[in-house]
């Protein structure tokens, strides 16, 4: 048995087996994937908005070529970093559920070969957001050709692509599809994209829509998705837009089944927090974005680190002799 397991080895995770290795508790983080497997899954050239010293972890600094870290500069700052920590971290485990209480949890796990059951005195959740997508809730939206996550925009060289949406994943892929050689639409239900577009991409786009080269589609529904394309609602009645592929980027929601399945209790659509983060099961804490639903533009890698802090220090006052 360890004092704390943690699931999920995003960043947020990888802070809390920091604290709980500098309170000298025992730990085992579990992680369905690689470490930081979130940001490995993110746009290969993605760039961060945040700067780099506010996604540190453990006092390591992150050195990166420009003002703001790349996707790979970040997986790399943080694999390094669990490995210097030397934390216990088991990848390509995936935690199926959990139960018991304080002190005396049972996590269920399959890795690649097999199930297992890990013991643990406190649970910590921290499994973010990245993989659970909003979706659109139409007709087609399971089709092959349609994609709730972009990678790179290379694959689809001269083929007709709707991106849907309207923030910082649909406007950045819209212009990597549309330098990749995409004929690319952006389809959006507001009279714009917002406005908390990343500052450097904002305008790119607005010239490139201004000069033609990418369509934008605004104040448009998507009824439905054939495999031809879609079926829009607009102010002036109803379109069809011709598309070979689609990518649906509306944003994210916790990924909180582990939260539901236990029988936290929720108020709304967010679990009922202590200010330390603990949930209404004595024991079993939810840190980072996994605990706030569909709120994931409040919380970010510089913030969910305090949340680690906070819930560690409790744990650690309860275990102290």
């Amino acid at each position: 048995m360890v004092d704390v397991l943690v699931v999920g080895a995003g960043p947020v995770g990888l802070a809390c087996a920091i604290e709980a290795k500098r309170l000298r508790l025992s730990h085992l983080v579990l992680e369905r994937g690689t470490v930081a497997e979130t940001i490995y899954r993110f746009p290969r050239n993605m760039v961060f908005f945040s700067e780099g010293k506010n996604l540190e972890i453990g006092g390591h600094p992150l050195v990166a070529h420009g003002p703001k870290p790349t996707r790979r500069e970040a997986l790399l700052y943080y694999q390094r970093v669990a490995e210097r920590e030397a934390l216990n971290v088991l990848t390509h485990t995936e935690v199926l559920r959990l139960e018991g209480q304080e002190g005396a949890f049972q996590v269920l796990a399959k890795d690649r070969y097999r199930e297992r059951t890990f013991l643990a005195r406190y649970v910590v959740l921290a499994t973010g957001y990245y993989g659970n997508p909003n979706r659109l809730g139409v007709p087609g939206e399971d089709l092959p050709h349609v994609f709730h996550r972009y990678e790179e925009g290379e694959a689809f060289f001269g083929r007709k692509v709707a991106v849907i949406g309207g923030s910082n994943s649909a406007v950045e892929a819209a212009l990597e599809l549309y330098r990749a050689g995409a004929q690319v639409t952006l389809v959006h239900r507001g009279t714009w994209v917002r406005p908390s577009v990343k500052y450097w991409l904002l305008p790119d786009f607005e010239n490139r829509v201004k000069e033609g080269s990418i369509q934008a589609l605004m104040e448009a529904w998507v009824e439905a998705i054939t495999p031809e394309g879609l079926c829009l609602r607009r102010p002036g009645g109803r379109a069809f837009l011709p598309a070979d592929f689609v990518l649906v980027l509306i944003g994210y929601r916790a990924e909180d089944r582990l939260l539901r399945e236990a029988g936290v209790v929720y108020e709304g659509e967010k679990p009922r927090l202590t200010p330390e983060f603990e949930t209404s099961i004595p024991g079993l804490f939810a840190v980072g974005s996994c605990a706030f639903g569909p709120d994931t533009r409040s919380v970010f890698i510089e913030n969910g680190r305090e949340h680690a802090r906070l819930a560690l220090s409790a744990i650690a006052k309860r275990l102290a002799p």
